[in-house]
């Protein structure tokens, strides 16, 4: 039985397109990545605290997204 791969990112309220992320459309969804996964909140601060998940404002989403792709794209993510 081949086992179940869990990305090691799961983010709610954003998206980021990477084979190492998943994009979580409900707090449920996110729910199934606790232990899994690490978890990222964009935007709901009570709920990262809640799961003592990362927490990013929706501004700061996008500049590290935006960090991301170019660090993709130097090849060193």
């Amino acid at each position: 039985m081949t086992p179940i791969h869990q990305p090691p990112l799961a983010v709610y309220g954003g998206c980021l397109e990477h084979p190492q992320v998943v994009c979580v459309r409900s707090r449920e969804e996110l729910l199934s990545h606790v232990g899994r996964s690490f978890l990222v909140v964009v935007g709901d601060e009570a709920l990262a605290r809640e799961l003592e998940a990362a927490y990013f404002t929706e501004e700061e989403w996008v500049e590290f997204v935006r960090f991301f792709q170019e660090e993709v794209k130097k090849g060193r993510a």
